[in-house]
């Protein structure tokens, strides 16, 4: 009996091995919030990934999609927000510092292979 477990559970890691070397893992981008601007500013992603928003600004800020096609609440400082990467994703995001001097700054997403990946 103890030769028939350790033969299943061997070929259960083999089977979980190959389904999880073929298969494409998401990945998770982190991008920083400045006080006037992005980092990363451009992003080459996939459907399924995650942008992580990590606010390292000096005050609160909102995340938007073009046109508001999607938002965050307030980030505060040193606070985060995921948003999912779609096939449908808009290739833009922006976000402003408001007040009286306010400047908006804006990053980018692409689906194409990053610069230098061959």
């Amino acid at each position: 009996m103890l030769f028939s477990f350790n033969k299943s559970a061997m070929a259960l890691a083999a089977i979980t091995f190959v389904s999880g070397a073929t298969g494409a893992s998401a990945e998770i981008h982190e991008v920083m919030i400045l006080d006037a601007a992005f980092f990363p500013a451009m992003l080459f992603v996939e459907p399924g990934d995650e942008l992580r928003f990590v606010n390292d600004a000096d005050a609160a800020r909102t995340i938007t999609g073009p046109e508001d096609t999607w938002t965050s609440d307030a980030i505060p400082v040193g606070g985060s927000f995921s948003y999912m990467i779609s096939e449908s994703s808009p290739p833009n995001f922006q976000s402003w510092t408001g007040g009286s001097e306010s400047v908006s700054y804006e990053g980018m997403i692409s689906f194409d292979a990053p610069p230098l990946s061959e």
